[in-house]
């Protein structure tokens, strides 16, 4: 759960900015090589199950196709 709520909070002092996983992973678990980037996705994945009403389609947190995520306020894609 920490880690969740570390993602969440740094997403939203980044709203609306693309973060790659290599980026989040370097600034939540300190980590900066790639072979991990799979810890984002799993940790995003339950952010999505919280947060919103259809993880399938989502409104706050968007995947940015071979990017990583971004936080957005509302409608705002």
């Amino acid at each position: 759960m920490p880690k969740e709520f570390n993602l969440i909070y740094y997403m939203a002092q980044k709203i609306g900015k693309p973060l790659s996983r290599n980026h989040l992973l370097d600034k939540i678990w300190g980590l900066r090589y790639e072979a991990d980037s799979r810890s984002v996705d799993v940790h995003i994945s339950h952010l999505l199950d919280k947060i919103e009403l259809d993880p399938k389609k989502t409104e706050y947190i968007k995947t940015i196709r071979g990017i990583g995520y971004k936080l957005v306020a509302s409608q705002e894609d």
